[in-house]
């Protein structure tokens, strides 16, 4: 439940006072999953090229 608030995406007041429903917390949920997978394909990928940078240059 305090996810979005420690991610910075909501404030802790915003949970008690009706702001969000619990689709929104739904909603943020995924939305939080889907972008630490997309950086966490970012990071392999850049390591990746580092790998192919690094073994071209010999």
């Amino acid at each position: 439940m305090y996810a979005p608030v420690l991610a910075g995406y909501w404030k802790q007041y915003e949970i008690w006072d009706g702001t969000y429903t619990l689709d929104d917390l739904l909603d943020i949920t995924e939305v939080m999953i889907v972008k630490n997978e997309n950086e966490r394909r970012e990071q392999e990928y850049m390591e990746q090229e580092r790998e192919v940078r690094k073994n071209a240059s010999f």
